[in-house]
């Protein structure tokens, strides 16, 4: 659905997607379900990450929301249901175009933002905890008057995990030259804020345009150093006039990048924090562009919080991502009655 309309995802039934039945039309009002469509880390439309948001899927089984996510052809969709937890407000679930999955950034702020835009969140809230797969998921929410202006998700403390120091391989895995690679920056290696991204410093923002990732010698790569298939998140802190901390990209296979990707951002946050690639006075307030080489660029704001200085560099005791979102749309779909459970 690459080129849906803005206005109307659907009123489609989803034709052999859920099962022999599905060609059977789908017109019951009972059926119907609307959705909000978001872009996010942006306040620009048709920038950033696109996402739909479901603020009313009762009825809809874990097949049904897979399956309107594989409709919409988008990297994720989000259900928003009732709390389940004590401490929650909403219980929200995610799910990806492979499957549900516990966590993810740009998905959890666009959601703030599509509550807030239907009135579910009342203006003026200072705070919104989602029950998410990872557990309890505080959200802090600025306000500009009646309208939510920002949201802030917090991360797990980043957990630390293999670094890759055969930087020939990983360098041609990745398409760039040996020197591209600034490990005298940091390491590549493993972090963990709810998900686990592997982190490649690189010299200068032309070398992440240039990176172009080849799954088969990376997965050798991480076989060799011990690494379980992960996302690559490359990140070069060179200075340009837009005033950002980091440039940034999510390599992608078979033509698909992500174009803002919150749940990356807390653990390059967290590299560039104990690598002291940034500065103490910008830890609270980072900034990392991504998605220019797809047309929709994304800001993706961090937090850093620190406490004593460790042996391997600061501790960190917090991890905030946030940005904003803009709503470019509304519309419904129509789910065959076998896709409700």
């Amino acid at each position: 659905m690459t080129m849906m309309t803005r206005r109307r995802f659907g009123q489609t039934a989803l034709a052999g997607a859920i099962g022999p039945m599905a060609l059977q039309p789908a017109s019951s009002p009972a059926n119907r379900r609307r959705f909000t469509h978001l872009d996010v880390f942006t306040d620009v439309p048709f920038a950033g990450n696109q996402l739909l948001v479901f603020l009313e899927p009762a009825g809809l089984d874990a097949n049904a929301m897979h399956t309107l996510t594989r409709e919409s052809n988008y990297s994720e969709c989000t259900f928003v249901f009732p709390p389940e937890q004590s401490g929650t407000d909403h219980r929200v679930r995610i799910f990806t175009r492979n499957g549900e999955t516990p966590f993810a950034g740009h998905p959890t702020i666009g959601t703030a933002f599509a509550l807030a835009a239907a009135g579910v969140i009342k203006p003026g809230t200072a705070r919104s905890t989602f029950g998410l797969g990872v557990g309890p998921t505080p959200i802090d929410l600025d306000w500009n008057g009646s309208r939510l202006s920002f949201a802030w998700m917090t991360q797990l403390k980043p957990t630390f995990g293999k670094t890759i120091a055969d930087l020939d391989s990983l360098s041609g895995a990745l398409g760039l030259e040996r020197a591209s690679i600034a490990a005298e920056r940091g390491a590549p290696g493993e972090v963990n804020c709810g998900s686990t991204f592997l982190i490649v410093p690189l010299a200068t923002r032309k070398a992440v345009d240039a990176a172009v990732l080849d799954r088969a010698k990376v997965d050798a790569v991480f076989a060799a150093a011990g690494i379980q298939r992960r996302g690559v998140y490359v990140v070069s802190t060179e200075s340009a006039s837009d005033g950002v901390d980091a440039y940034t990209r999510l390599l992608g296979t078979g033509g698909i990048e992500d174009p803002a990707t919150g749940s990356a951002a807390g653990p390059a946050a967290c590299f560039l924090v104990r690598h002291g690639l940034v500065l103490a006075a910008a830890f609270g307030k980072l900034q990392f562009l991504q998605g220019v080489l797809v047309g929709r660029p994304s800001r993706i704001h961090a937090n850093i919080s620190v406490g004593a200085r460790a042996s391997d560099g600061v501790e960190i005791v917090g991890v905030k991502v946030g940005g904003r979102a803009v709503v470019v749309g509304d519309g419904s779909v129509d789910v065959p009655p076998q896709g409700r459970g």
